[in-house]
């Protein structure tokens, strides 16, 4: 069983700790209303959940859903030591079939490198139920960490615990990828696109011209064209317009600036061509618009 959970939830740990296995409190029935993450630190830890009775060796995990009923057996033998902690997450996770694999857009260029555009890409983190490290030691290393920091806390103490947890999952994420055999390479296109995305954001208020792509990016216009457009869904000037034209809806709601001033700051000598960008993009002209905007 997988669980999967976006890049942007909202996680909070509760409780953490380092716990011997061997406490006869261990083999009774225990259940919390969070999830709950436990990592073996040392030795063999014989762990039940419902029906399902497993032993876990030193590095393997195992991820619970919140209320689910769980307790030792094998009282006989000598048990090991587990890290454990309960969290939440908001959204909650969801279980993850690996037929899946296809949806999770490991190498998916959304939007987001365009300043423009207030598309989210959620990244869906996945993690297996019960899995065993490739990185054994740094994972037990973050949470001896994480441990630490809730034992004795100090000033941000839940943020620094939120940010252990978090590279806890994201560490046992990207196993499962190396584990899975998923291709997780991005294409060279769409670097290049992040570079020219990159470019055009810092310099859209100068002349870019055609040659000067080609010169920073070593790659020929078309091509870049082509790049853009294939990630961006929209061509390389109708952009930079839009850049323009955001960078302008700032200056005129939060400056006294006039409209010619604004259209120069912006890159745009003739101010009557800004007016008419301005409005085939915003749909008022710039003077309208910031009469009906209050300022900032």
């Amino acid at each position: 069983m997988y669980y999967s959970l976006s890049r942007l939830s909202t996680l909070d740990v509760k409780w953490a700790d380092l716990y011997d296995a061997n406490n006869l409190h261990f083999f009774g029935q225990h259940h919390n209303p969070h999830y709950e993450l436990i990592v073996i630190a040392d030795g063999t830890v014989h762990l039940q959940t419902g029906e399902a009775r497993m032993s876990l060796q030193a590095g393997e995990s195992l991820l619970m859903r919140p209320w689910e009923t769980h307790s030792g057996w094998n009282s006989d033998e000598k048990q090991g030591q587990f890290f454990w902690v309960q969290f939440s997450c908001d959204p909650c996770l969801n279980e993850f079939v690996l037929d899946r694999a296809s949806e999770l857009n490991i190498v998916h260029a959304e939007r987001t490198e365009l300043r423009t555009t207030d598309i989210l890409h959620e990244d869906l983190l996945v993690v297996p139920r019960q899995f065993r490290s490739l990185q054994r030691y740094k994972l037990l290393g973050l949470f001896e960490d994480l441990v630490e920091t809730m034992k004795q806390p100090k000033g941000y103490f839940r943020f620094h615990a939120t940010l252990l947890l978090g590279e806890i999952l994201r560490l046992m994420a990207s196993d499962f990828l190396k584990q899975s055999d998923l291709d997780t390479a991005f294409p060279a296109s769409y670097l290049t696109f992040r570079k020219l995305v990159n470019h055009l954001n810092n310099f859209y208020d100068s002349d870019i011209s055609k040659e000067t792509l080609e010169r920073l990016l070593d790659r020929k216009y078309e091509y870049l064209c082509q790049v853009f457009k294939k990630y961006a869904g929209t061509n390389i000037h109708n952009y930079i317009h839009q850049l323009k034209t955001q960078r302008a809806k700032h200056l005129l709601r939060s400056t006294d600036k006039s409209v010619q001033e604004i259209a120069n700051e912006v890159g745009y000598p003739d101010p009557f061509y800004f007016s008419r960008m301005f409005k085939k993009i915003e749909g008022v002209a710039p003077q309208h618009y910031r009469n009906k905007e209050p300022m900032g």
